[in-house]
């Protein structure tokens, strides 16, 4: 991202929508509202100074709600551009006169709360609409008990957890007792390959997401018990085998079975899962102190902007570069 951000050739364009496309293929006219930043990135430094002074605190988006970041803040480390942003849901207002500590505080006076939204209008050849992707919400998947358990975590959720950039820098914790658990269990397919709930699809990328995680578990802690609850391992590119079979070498167990439901012990606040075995048809009982649900990926409609011809014009663009490669 910054290489991106330090091209000569590249704009990057944060904060922005596209209001409006018009112009046909070769000569799109392009209608951009980049809106107020209230911070002047090309004065920022990124020191902190005005975030420590914010009295404001309020659940970190980047860390899954995990920690907090203040009113004025930086999205997440080496975040491009590298300045502050003012959230103004959540400052306490414009005028200095209520709060103005971060004007205060800021030695550079790069926080300006006078900015306002900016339209821009561009001239382009080609649009490539890049979709994106969002997480499933397991809330629906009432048997796992995700935000019923505070025990059970996604799978981004424990990714946090284990980044020493992290809110607990690196340490894996249970939410209920701040402690390091002594297990671990890993539920796949959450969301993905299910012709009822979530998508029929595979997401592709929640195998090897849970086996690097076992494998970053055990290296830290090695009397950790692990237990990977599967339908099948798809492990798909180069290497990818050879990390699942670390995986399994490091003593992590993987169960071929789903598990039916979760159930807290009141006491120890540890989670047992029902799971019947598929290898063994039997019907089997494990108990975990943490369980890491691995969420798959929804495909982010697109929708408003590409209709009618431009979006004909648009796959017709497409197709001409598919058919120039194939000659």
């Amino acid at each position: 991202m910054a290489d991106a951000g330090r091209h000569p050739n590249i704009t990057l364009l944060t904060l922005s929508e596209i209001k409006s496309i018009t112009g046909h293929v070769g000569n799109f006219q392009v209608r951009v509202i980049k809106k107020a930043r209230f911070v002047r990135e090309g004065e920022c430094t990124a020191c902190g100074d005005c975030a420590e002074a914010c009295p404001v605190t309020v659940p970190d988006e980047f860390n899954m709600g995990l920690s907090t970041r203040r009113a004025i803040y930086q999205p997440f480390p080496q975040a491009v551009p590298s300045a502050f942003v003012v959230d103004m849901n959540y400052c306490l207002g414009h005028d200095p006169i209520v709060c103005g500590k971060c004007i205060e505080k800021c030695e550079k006076r790069c926080i300006d709360f006078n900015m306002g939204d900016q339209e821009l209008e561009f001239e382009v050849g080609t649009i490539i609409v890049a979709t994106g992707m969002e997480i499933y919400d397991p809330t629906a998947l009432d048997e796992y008990g995700y935000t019923r358990f505070e025990n059970v975590v996604t799978s981004i959720e424990l990714e946090r957890l284990i980044n020493a950039g992290g809110p607990t820098q690196g340490e894996v914790i249970r939410l209920t007792d701040r402690k390091v658990p002594r297990s671990v269990a890993f539920i796949q397919c959450v969301g993905s390959r299910s012709q009822r709930r979530g998508q029929p699809y595979c997401s592709n990328i929640c195998c090897m997401n849970t086996i690097k995680c076992t494998i970053m578990l055990k290296e830290h802690y090695p009397e950790l018990e692990v237990k990977v609850f599967y339908v099948d391992i798809r492990a798909f590119g180069k290497g990818f085998e050879d990390l699942f079979r670390r995986s399994k070498g490091l003593g992590v167990r993987y169960i071929r079975g789903l598990p039916g439901s979760i159930k807290e012990d009141p006491k120890t606040r540890s989670l047992i899962l029902t799971v019947e075995n598929t290898a063994t048809n039997q019907l089997e009982r494990h108990q975990a102190e943490l369980v890491a649900l691995a969420v798959g990926l929804e495909v982010k409609p697109v929708r408003g902007l590409l209709q009618g011809h431009h979006l004909l014009d648009f796959f017709h663009v497409l197709g001409r570069m598919h058919a120039h490669r194939q000659r």
